[in-house]
């Protein structure tokens, strides 16, 4: 047993074991990235979706999709275009304090515009 006096003469308990205690008070981190390979995009509908922010333990954005057909964890690549949607929308959401659940409605499809070749008209002469 280590004990150091302080010039009070009271002895303190030694700096090793409060470094101890406040390590097993922490909370456990990760430290790596949740998703070792992400798909560029995942085909079907979606029943829930979480985003991960880079940080010290992860280097890039990570974007865990759940499927709805069979409740499957799909990781979607953030630099995709499916992946930067969703990270927009939820981004926009966390800032208006709304619930990022709407982010994963189906979009409808805008039309497309069709390339159509202006033909012309010919004047007949009489």
């Amino acid at each position: 047993v280590f004990k150091w006096l302080d010039p009070v003469g009271v002895a303190t308990k030694h700096w090793n074991f409060q470094k101890w205690l406040q390590v097993v008070e922490s909370q456990y981190v990760p430290k790596t990235c949740q998703c070792p390979q992400v798909k560029q995009r995942v085909k079907g509908l979606f029943s829930d979706f979480k985003v991960t922010l880079k940080g010290p333990n992860c280097l890039q954005d990570e974007i865990i999709v759940t499927r709805q057909k069979n409740n499957s964890l799909v990781c979607l690549s953030p630099d995709g275009p499916q992946g930067k949607r969703l990270l927009k929308c939820w981004q926009s959401m966390q800032k208006d304090g709304k619930d990022s659940k709407k982010c994963i409605r189906r979009q409808k499809q805008k039309p497309r515009r069709r390339n159509r070749k202006q033909v012309k008209s010919r004047k007949v002469k009489s």
